[in-house]
């Protein structure tokens, strides 16, 4: 058996055509959908890229590994053994990393090394720690070059997530087959081909859709933005409406030119991803592999007010994300589960699907019993995000049906299933404190099965600035 899971970078959770999202075209998602289960409850563990993709990999909260920021570290000698790669690694798997894997920050002064113990590396720039095969911009510095032109032109940035122009987006010069995107799947397709013959562990990561959203040439005439379902308009008195200075600028109606722009990213992914499954197809692997399909973390794409963007909240949009297990020949397939489910559960299923030892320390579950028609180990009462601000820790505490949020605006408490935006805050009516107190005492409970399997680890906070095109 062999295990791949395909990764995009900021994509909400209902951006998939199998999510029935209007007009949304993800044909290679929605396969994954059809031949496997699909989670329409997923949440990331804590929602910035690098600590969330921490939390897959190590298959630990942030308050049990300390990476809370971008700008953490990870002491590379405390990288735990069961991690993805080293783990499989140890197994007989030949192991693979393709794409944006964000393990340190890109500031971060460290000498460059195998440390997560992937045999093979590739992805959009030489990233921080990593001792790579091959990047993008070594194999295609003039794409870069003029993608990256085409940004600057418009004040977009190296992050790409500092400006309304970028969450705008624009139409590129290039094509899909020209983006680091399509490149990093093409080397995670050549990789399968490689290796057909042995068992195999493979992560294809793709900087999409994370802003800016660009749509390649090809693509341009794909969705129409007078077509665009705008989200709600938020009431006058929502306590961060508009509240991404950087992202002033923008007109109400100018979100759909973004939505249409961020339609066609994630169309990108898609196509990029198939790459990697037709490599499967015709090497006979696809039935004798797991597939896992997830995001780091969602995005709230004008949501809270036509300046609202990012991931750096606790809101739905920001938090939930999609997520699709598509298990080896023999389980049930198109399934959809609403368990509270959470991206620390990744590791653990991967482990039990190719029957490996789960470490009895990790807070996660594995899957696989619901592709067996049996139920979960340990059914979540709580899902549990994380966010650090510069003043405080603040966390989202969520069931099926109602979410309380710990931040910067007081006590906040929805009823998401009535009120999926999360406009009308409902924590100061003294008839939902026992709500309220259910929440938090889920969150303890949660707290308390994580803090008995593991320790805290360091943390650095490396501030040096960093360059794309010099990595």
């Amino acid at each position: 058996m062999n295990v791949v899971i395909l990764m995009t970078d900021q994509q909400a959770h209902p951006f998939l055509g199998c999510a029935g999202y209007p007009g949304l075209q993800t044909p290679t998602y929605d396969r994954l959908a059809e031949d496997g289960i699909r989670f329409t409850q997923a949440t990331c563990a804590v929602s910035p890229c690098l600590p969330s993709r921490h939390s897959m990999l190590h298959g630990r909260y942030a308050f049990q590994s300390g990476i809370y920021a971008n700008r953490h570290l990870l002491d590379p000698e405390q990288i735990p053994e069961w991690t993805m790669g080293k783990a499989f690694g140890r197994e007989g798997f030949v192991t693979g990393a393709y794409g944006k894997m964000h393990t340190m920050p890109y500031q971060a002064a460290v000498e460059r090394g195998n440390y997560y113990g992937f045999d093979h590396r590739a992805g959009p720039f030489h990233e921080t720690g990593e001792k790579m095969d091959s990047h993008f911009v070594a194999e295609h510095r003039d794409w870069v070059e003029t993608i990256m032109s085409e940004r600057e032109a418009r004040g977009i940035n190296q992050g790409g997530d500092n400006c309304a122009a970028a969450f705008k987006g624009f139409t590129a010069s290039i094509r899909l087959d020209q983006t680091r995107d399509w490149w990093v799947s093409g080397e995670a397709a050549s990789f399968v081909d490689q290796n057909k013959d042995n068992p195999f562990f493979m992560i294809c990561s793709l900087s999409g859709p994370h802003a800016p959203h660009v749509t390649p040439a090809d693509l341009a005439d794909l969705y129409d933005s007078a077509d665009m379902i705008l989200p709600p308009e938020p009431p006058d008195d929502l306590p961060d409406r508009d509240a991404y200075p950087n992202f002033v600028g923008l007109e109400r109606e100018e979100l759909r030119d973004a939505i249409a722009n961020y339609m066609a990213f994630v169309t990108a992914c898609d196509a990029c991803h198939k790459q990697v499954v037709d490599a499967l197809d015709r090497n006979g692997l696809y039935d004798d592999t797991l597939i896992i399909f997830l995001s780091d973390h969602g995005e709230l794409l004008g949501s809270r007010g036509v300046t609202a963007f990012s991931k750096y909240n606790l809101y739905e949009q920001a938090i939930r994300v999609p997520f699709i297990v598509k298990p080896p020949k023999g389980f049930q397939t198109g399934l959809t589960s609403d368990s509270l489910v959470n991206l620390l559960d990744v590791l653990p299923t991967a482990f039990d699907f190719a029957g490996m030892d789960i470490p009895a320390h990790l807070p996660g579950v594995s899957l696989k019993p619901l592709v067996e028609g049996g139920e979960l180990e340990r059914e979540r009462e709580v899902a549990i995000t994380e966010l650090q601000r510069p003043q405080a820790l603040n966390v989202s505490i969520r069931n099926r049906e109602w979410k309380y949020i710990q931040g910067p605006h007081g006590p906040e408490l929805y009823h998401i299933a009535e009120d999926p935006y999360e406009f009308v805050n409902l924590a100061n009516d003294p008839a939902n404190a026992s709500r309220i107190a259910d929440l938090q005492a889920g969150a303890m409970a949660e707290y308390r099965w994580a803090f008995e399997r593991g320790a805290k680890q360091w943390v650095g906070y490396p501030t040096q600035p960093w360059n794309v095109m010099t990595l």
